[in-house]
């Protein structure tokens, strides 16, 4: 091997060894989760459980209005019954008068 080739080697480690030891200086500043992060995703999952609520109540009023709708037609589907009063002669009483 030549003293050229050697001395490559001994450069590219002793810069890879200060480039590795940087990278790990910078991790130990910056650790990987925040408190800020951790403030930002437990707003977050209180959002997300406000929506969650919101949507649940939305649905059973959904079901509530369908529930009221179907009854009514129902209910308007049932012929009127008729009084049988009503057929009767109104008389004199009822008459207006001209």
């Amino acid at each position: 091997m030549s003293v050229f080739a050697f001395i490559i080697i001994i450069v590219g480690l002793v810069t890879l060894g200060e480039v590795m030891s940087k990278f790990f200086e910078r991790q130990a500043e910056h650790p990987a989760a925040l408190p800020r992060d951790d403030e930002e995703m437990a707003r977050l999952r209180e959002r997300v459980d406000d929506l969650t609520d919101r949507v649940e109540r939305l649905t059973e009023e959904q079901r509530f209005m369908t529930r009221l709708l179907e009854s009514a037609s129902s209910v308007a589907a049932i012929p009127p019954q008729r009084d049988p009063g009503r057929d009767r002669d109104p008389g004199p009483q009822n008459q207006g008068t001209d």
